[in-house]
């Protein structure tokens, strides 16, 4: 007896120690993953020549991105360099600052011996459909340059520091060849690369399961009762009901999920309804044809 109660406990013991062996394996996986995807979804680039003493340094920084309006918002902050400087990063000369925004002036007029004030703005994105979503991916082209109101044919040399780094997005920037695009060597081009990053995937994949698990749950539940003589309980009726409703709910826990039309609602949600939808009226037929008259 001893021996079996021993025998038991090591037992236990053994599958307590590998179901902790598994559970501490896929916590740390689940960080490793974490901190794979965190440096995938950011960005920190540099483009021009950085060997230039004597040029404008723009810091744009990607503030957000909205694929249902279609937007990227950000914000420039430009810096004098060189000849280009005064006292206290104040600039010596006046010049003009092109960035292309569509929410505001895309030309602005930075004013000699004036600190230059940061430009903030969005511009439309030129590719990609957020009705692929969760495997949508968007681009959009930013073009920056510098001049002289007083010698149009001045060419400033520009060094630009580019910064993405948004929650639940990766996000990439390219360098423009002169070739695919007509202007001076001052002028600097941009692709922005937007697409989600391996959790927001992960995770809305997830989701679309889980819902075809509720639907497919709720509906072979119905089709038992309907084939099988067993007792229909009102339960069952607030059961399909709260589901019907309950699915919206868990199809919006989707990471910055866009309406109803999506690809993600076609492969799940739309199915999920209507599995759901179908069930409670059969359910309800069968619990009227089913009555029986007491004796």
């Amino acid at each position: 007896m001893a021996d079996t109660t021993r025998k038991l406990l090591i037992k236990r013991i053994i599958i307590t120690l590998i179901f902790l062996a598994l559970f501490i394996g896929a916590f740390s996986g689940a960080l490793y993953f974490y901190q794979n995807d965190r440096t995938q979804r950011s960005a920190n680039l540099t483009f021009g020549d950085e060997k230039e003493p004597n040029r404008m340094e723009v810091s744009v920084t990607l503030l957000g991105v909205d694929p249902v309006k279609g937007e990227l918002n950000f914000r420039f902050a430009s810096l004098p360099e060189g000849t280009y400087a005064a006292k206290e990063d104040r600039l010596s000369k006046d010049l003009k600052f092109f960035t292309g925004i569509e929410s505001g002036k895309a030309e602005v007029t930075l004013e000699k011996n004036r600190i230059p004030d940061p430009v903030t703005g969005s511009i439309s994105l030129a590719s990609g459909k957020v009705s692929d979503y969760p495997f949508d991916a968007h681009s959009s082209n930013l073009y920056l340059f510098f001049s002289n109101p007083k010698d149009e044919q001045e060419e400033i040399p520009m060094l630009v520091h580019f910064h993405g780094a948004i929650t639940g997005y990766n996000i990439d920037a390219d360098y423009i060849p002169k070739n695919e695009f007509e202007s001076s060597d001052s002028y600097i081009g941009l692709r922005i690369n937007v697409s989600r990053s391996v959790i927001t995937k992960s995770f809305a994949i997830f989701i679309m399961i889980a819902m075809w698990m509720i639907g497919l749950v709720v509906f072979v539940m119905v089709m038992v009762m309907v084939w099988q003589p067993r007792p229909i309980e009102f339960g069952m009726f607030t059961l399909n009901a709260a589901m019907l409703f309950a699915l919206p709910a868990v199809r919006n826990l989707q990471p910055n999920v866009p309406p109803p039309g999506s690809l993600s609602d076609f492969l799940s949600f739309f199915w999920a309804e209507s599995l759901v939808a179908i069930s409670l009226p059969i359910l309800f037929f069968t619990w009227l044809t089913r009555y029986k008259k007491p004796n």
